[in-house]
């Protein structure tokens, strides 16, 4: 049986010429025999039934057209098979996902979710020794994303317009050594780990980023066993938040997840990506035979 896969995607406008990751991978599946498609989530000519499998990969303009978005996840559910999950991307979506980790002991960077502006004031003066990153719970790409020293007052003024947006505000302890020296991301296929790459710095202090805007300066990393075994605590406790949600059996084994982490002793859990993350292959290319496997094992299931 020939499958027929769509690679989800959006407009040229929407990527902003940083996908370098779905052409790749949907060659690599072509080349095992199947068929493949990069088909835009908001394309209303788009017969979503058509495809066997629908694999979320970079719809990255959602967090802009949210409600739509959601509106989409729901009608591309109710034709075909999409993975990831789509309840386990709808709870991924909002990073207060994070209680639900550190409510299982996972280690998480201390995060409190503010939905006024007094709430953002107590937040920040609860972290007022230190600097705090600030935030939307719903965002892709680092958007509305700022690095402030205690008592800069364009941390309310970040905090004001992410309200205005009508989201909720993240405030969370700047972890120092990520502010200098970065994070590490480690990527996992089906519950297994696979690969991981480092991540440089972002932001600098002001609300601004490093270079002066967005980038990603990415670079292979072998990381410490203590991040490989804190990963696969991450994906045991999705497992468990899948059931205790009552969610569906594919929500339970994300087919892609990445745990991005404060590096050092002891790690910790910044995000947790089940929904669109890059993959980087022009830096990891073993990541593309990893994620055609991992497809294949879940069409035999």
């Amino acid at each position: 049986m020939t499958y027929t896969i769509a690679m989800v995607t959006t407009d040229p406008a929407g990527l902003g010429g940083r996908d370098q990751d779905t052409g790749p991978l949907a060659d690599a599946l072509r080349a095992v025999g199947l068929t493949v498609d990069a088909p835009v989530w908001h394309d209303p000519a788009v017969d979503w039934a058509g495809y066997d499998l629908v694999v979320i990969r970079t719809p990255w303009d959602y967090s802009e057209r949210y409600p739509e978005f959601l509106a989409w996840l729901d009608r591309a559910a109710g034709l075909t098979r999409v993975l990831n999950a789509p309840e386990l991307i709808r709870w991924n979506i909002d990073k207060r996902y994070l209680d639900d980790f550190q409510a299982l002991g996972v280690p998480v960077v201390p995060t409190v979710f503010c939905v006024t502006a007094d709430e953002v004031r107590a937040a920040v003066a609860g972290f007022a020794t230190g600097r705090v990153v600030l935030k939307p719970s719903v965002s892709a790409g680092s958007r509305d994303t700022g690095l402030f020293e205690p008592g800069d007052p364009r941390a309310l003024d970040l905090a004001g317009r992410i309200l205005a947006d009508g989201k909720t505000v993240m405030v969370q302890p700047a972890a120092e050594r990520v502010i200098e020296d970065g994070e590490n991301a480690l990527f996992f296929f089906n519950g297994e780990y696979s690969h991981a790459f480092h991540k440089g710095p972002i932001l600098v202090p002001g609300g601004g980023y490093v270079g002066g805007s967005y980038t990603s300066d990415i670079s292979r990393v072998e990381p410490h066993a203590d991040e490989i075994v804190l990963g696969a605590r991450v994906l045991a406790a999705v497992r468990t938040i899948a059931a205790a949600k009552g969610l569906g059996a594919d929500a339970g084994l994300p087919l892609y997840a990445r745990v991005d982490i404060a590096a050092g002793l002891p790690p910790e859990v910044i995000e947790v990506e089940i929904f669109e993350p890059a993959y980087f292959v022009d830096v990891v290319p073993e990541a593309v035979p990893a994620f055609v496997r991992a497809v294949q094992e879940r069409l035999a299931r």
